[in-house]
């Protein structure tokens, strides 16, 4: 059937297997089974239509397999059978990647919480049973499970997940941490507040199934084609009917203007956009979704990890008392090479791209959200918070202090991605409202798109990132959103189109949104909306260049100048040409 992508085909193999059955034996009874076969196919799909609110429903080719049958034109019906089982299965077969949207999300989250006893030992407790008061141990590097206050005295937290914003942010003990977070850190304790159905990252998952459950029904191409055809299609066989009163010319008209080209051609059209698509690396999981984005008027990007490297990097050196950036860097390396923190990562990157090598470092302590000490060649070394006069807006600033004299600060941030301009300034050329939805501070975000024409909605949380997409498609807006985290889930899910870049292994993200660009490049995105444009512009000439040769052939036929199984011959010819144009889809774009 069409919704079941592994049998797909089996029942248009069946129609196949009694049409050419038929024909080789001879024996014509062998094409009623098919024809029936086609009609539950129509029937099934007809009520799964409806119960999504669209009516536009095959009713031309119902009414051709129902009249072939009246009529003992069983060839003519088998035919229009095969037709339609197999341009169902087509669209079942490239749909077949949609599944399993939440399972995602719901395999992230910890099935268990260490609690902690009375003492000091812990034990495994489902989420779902801890009570709230409990204190739970989160290890280093693990998922925040509930929320709840911070019972140690400090502690590091990745808040990526919820507001996008990479860099870490330092906690001291009575912090209200939410669920969704990572500690960046080590071991910390954390008193729970609510329960696992009350927690944040539940309330995302709520937001997801949310935004998924109230899509509104697309109309696609085919369907709106559907309706004035068909209307054409009655009107040429009544009138044909009526000055005639032949039943086998009025299915000869049916049979000819069996939609096949609604049927078949812009299903093909959308899978060789979607093959060329995979080409480039970028998976659109159903082929609705090419005609929705070329569409779209307004797209929505999150900023971190989408249009920014989504990690804090080096950006500048301050030096004092004569000390070159390069010494500075070494010093630092040395401490930070022994660090986990996020920061630290930043900085031995910077200087392995300086080729240098980290001097030993004796007596080392690290205090997480404080920083980390020890001896560089003989001189007791402290990396540290810069001061505030010292601080960079919109970023991470450190001072790094030898025998208590300050020696250099280093200052680190989110940056762009190389092609993220050029991107956002493409969109905007081609007409497209563009916007950032961030967790960051509206002065960070400001600093960071300076001169690129785009609206920027700052301080957001997963849930103001929904409501705002929420608003834009109530005020008739076709939306796209842009992102790559879990806190973009609940907006992907909710938009028109979701487009996620699936490089942080966040398969939250992945599953909510309808097409996952494997790879980084900004530019990408732009290339789904030229590919889009491309493909509906080609279903559309294979539709309706089809509709035209086929309300050509009905007037033959309303005039008696064609017999119904020669309908149904020259029908096929019309399917093969719209066909062969609608593969064009999957071919390189002349330059």
């Amino acid at each position: 059937m069409r919704y079941l992508s592994g049998t797909a085909f089996i029942l248009p193999g069946l129609v196949a297997f009694l049409l050419f059955a038929g024909l080789v034996l001879g024996v014509p009874e062998w094409y009623v089974p098919a024809i029936l076969l086609g009609i539950g196919e129509l029937f099934v799909i007809a009520y799964r239509d409806i119960r999504t609110g669209n009516w536009s429903l095959d009713y031309i080719a119902f009414l051709a397999m129902a009249l072939a049958l009246g009529t003992s034109e069983w060839l003519a019906g088998a035919v229009i059978a095969l037709m339609y089982t197999g341009g169902a299965a087509l669209e079942a077969y490239a749909s077949a990647r949609a599944n399993a949207s939440l399972a995602a999300l719901l395999a992230r989250l910890p099935k268990t919480a260490l609690v902690k006893g009375d003492g000091n030992d812990t034990r495994e407790v489902p989420l779902a049973e801890v009570r709230e008061g409990a204190v739970i141990v989160v290890r280093g590097g693990e998922l925040i499970p509930l929320d709840g206050f911070l019972v140690s005295p400090s502690a590091t937290l990745n808040l990526a997940n919820l507001t996008g914003e990479p860099l870490p942010e330092n906690l001291a003990e009575g912090a209200f941490i939410k669920s969704g977070s990572v500690n960046a850190g080590g071991a910390l304790e954390l008193r729970v507040s609510g329960t696992l159905s009350t927690s944040t990252y539940a309330k995302i998952i709520d937001l997801v199934r949310a935004g998924a459950a109230s899509q509104a029904p697309f109309v696609r191409l085919a369907d709106r084609a559907n309706l004035p055809f068909t209307v054409l299609t009655f009107l040429i066989s009544g009138v044909a009917y009526a000055a005639t009163g032949d039943l086998t010319r009025v299915l000869a008209v049916l049979v000819i203007a069996t939609p096949c080209p609604l049927i078949i051609a812009a299903p093909v059209a959308f899978v060789g956009g979607l093959s060329r698509a995979a080409g480039r690396n970028i998976i659109v999981k159903r082929p609705a979704a090419l005609e929705a984005v070329a569409q779209v008027r307004t797209v929505f990007f999150d900023k971190t990890g989408t249009l920014t490297l989504g990690e804090p990097s080096l950006v500048k050196i301050e030096t004092l008392d004569g000390l070159s950036a390069t010494q500075a860097l070494s010093i630092a390396a040395s401490l930070e090479f022994h660090s986990i923190h996020p920061t630290a990562r930043a900085l031995i990157a910077a200087a392995r791209a300086h080729g240098f090598t980290p001097a030993p470092a004796e007596h080392l302590s690290e205090t997480v959200g404080v920083g980390i000490a020890g001896m560089v060649v003989g001189r007791y070394t402290t990396i540290e918070p810069a001061p505030d006069e010292k601080r960079m807006p919109g970023g991470i600033s450190l001072a790094l202090a030898q025998d208590g004299e300050p020696m250099a600060y280093f200052h680190l941030s989110d940056e762009l991605k190389t092609n993220s301009k050029a991107l956002l300034a493409k969109l905007a050329e081609d007409g497209l409202t563009v916007a950032i939805l961030t967790g960051d501070k509206r002065a960070t975000a400001e600093s960071v798109f300076a001169g690129i024409p785009v609206v920027i909605h700052a301080d957001l949380e997963p849930e103001d990132k929904y409501r705002i997409v929420e608003d834009a498609r109530a005020k008739g807006a076709r939306v796209a959103m842009v992102g790559d985290g879990l806190n973009d889930a609940p907006a992907l899910a909710k938009a028109d189109v979701g487009i996620v870049f699936s490089g942080t292994e966040n398969s939250a993200s992945i599953e909510a949104a309808d097409i996952a660009i494997l790879g980084h490049d900004p530019l990408l995105v732009e290339e789904i909306f030229a590919l889009a444009r491309r493909s509906v512009r080609i279903a559309e000439e294979s539709v309706y260049v089809g509709i035209a040769l086929s309300v050509i052939g009905q007037f033959v036929a309303a005039l008696g100048g064609i017999a119904p199984v020669e309908g149904a011959i020259l029908q096929e010819g019309i399917d093969v040409a719209v066909i062969v144009n609608a593969l064009r889809s999957a071919l390189r774009p002349r330059a």
